[in-house]
Parts: C-alpha cells; structure tokens; sequence
C-alpha cells in the first residue's frame, strides 16, 4: 500500500511528492486533481480582434468617398461647348450675345444669306410681311436669327433690307427685306443647306438671295 504525502501549502508553493523507498529529491507524480508547479499549468489564450478585416472597411469608405467626389465634379462640365457650327453656341442663342451679322457666301445653290459664322439663313413662306408664323415646335426645329441690337450688314448684303421684329417669347428677331430668317436645326455646320425646299410646319422652306427673294432651285 502506497502512502501519499500532499503539501497543504497554498498552489503557489508546491513541494514535491515523495513515496516511500524513492530517494529524496525527486518529484512523484501528482495525485489526480492536484494542482501542479506553475511550469505545468495552461496558459489562459488572449483572443485577438484580426485588423485585416478593419483596415478593408476603412479602404473602402475611402474609395467610396473619392468616387463620389470624382463624380460631382464632371457632371458640371458638360454645358461649356454647342453642337452646331463651329461657333460653339447653338443657333437660338448666337445672337444674343451681340448684334447679329448677316452676309453673302457663294455655295452650290449660288449666291445666299448667312450669319457672321456662315451660317445658312432662311425664309418661311408661310410668314407674312415682319410677321413670323413659325413658334413652338416649328421654332425648336427652324431657331430663330436673334440679335440683342441693330443687325450688321457684311459683304454682299444691301443694309437697308436689314430690320428686326419682336417676338411673343420676348426676343428680337433679324429681318432681311421683311422676311424674318431662320437657321435649321439639321445642319450640323456652316456651309450645309439641309433645309432648303423642306415643306414643313404648313409651308416651304428656302435660303434668301442677298436680293431679298427665295432661292426655290436645288
């Protein structure tokens, strides 16, 4: 029969367990429950938060940002250029930054009226003497010649068949030889004559002469 001898020392100070006719100084083996030297026990594990997953959130809070930013800034730039002629500006407001100028220009069609950048101008026949029948949906399609002043005569053109109306939207409308002038919303630059001899909005559609008249060939 063994005799076990257990220290009542506290944990900490563990003395060795020694059994009968083993020499002295070397340890036996703890009974069953007893606590061990501080060496045998387990250490408690410290559980650890991953930083990885932290760091992908806040990489892409910061790209959702930039992204955001990115696009408030080209949505304002898309107003600075026209699609029309090379002016830049589109023919319902090209003369409203100043006096419009009409002029000559030789094309396929012969001599005809057009505005300071060699635009085509023309007549409706269905308007009367400096009265314009063309509003709405027919002016969307056929834009007025507009001037903020007293039009200019450029080469080729009488001054005196200048002259200017005034609107029901509130705008000033260049005359030649009292037919109000248009430009065509389907000619994509100057030097086309996309319009001429359209019948559209109740009647037909023409470049002027620079001596006031239609040109009905084409």
């Amino acid at each position: 029969m063994r005799i076990w001898s257990v220290s009542k020392r506290p944990p900490f100070e563990h003395r060795a367990l020694v059994r009968p006719g083993e020499p002295a100084g070397q340890p036996a083996d703890p009974p069953d429950g007893a606590l061990g030297p501080p060496e045998w026990r387990p250490r408690p594990r410290r559980w650890r938060v991953p930083r990885r997953p932290l760091v992908a959130l806040t990489v892409l809070v910061a790209a959702g940002a930039l992204a955001a930013g990115c696009g408030s800034g080209n949505g304002s730039s898309s107003g600075g250029s026209g699609g029309y002629g090379s002016s830049g500006t589109t023919p319902s407001t090209a003369g409203q930054a100043g006096a419009a100028t009409v002029a000559a220009a030789s094309s396929k069609l012969g001599m005809i009226l057009v505005d300071g950048s060699g635009r085509t101008l023309y007549l409706f026949e269905k308007d009367q003497r400096d009265q314009s029948a063309c509003s709405g949906a027919c002016a969307a399609a056929w834009p007025v010649d507009q001037s903020s002043g007293t039009p200019k005569a450029g080469s080729g053109v009488k001054a005196a068949l200048l002259g200017t109306i005034h609107r029901g939207d509130g705008t000033t409308q260049v005359t030649y030889d009292h037919h109000p002038l248009y430009y065509y919303a389907g000619d994509g630059q100057a030097g086309q004559q996309n319009g001429q001899g359209v019948d559209a909005f109740g009647a037909k559609w023409f470049v002027v002469a620079p001596t006031g008249g239609a040109v009905t060939g084409g």
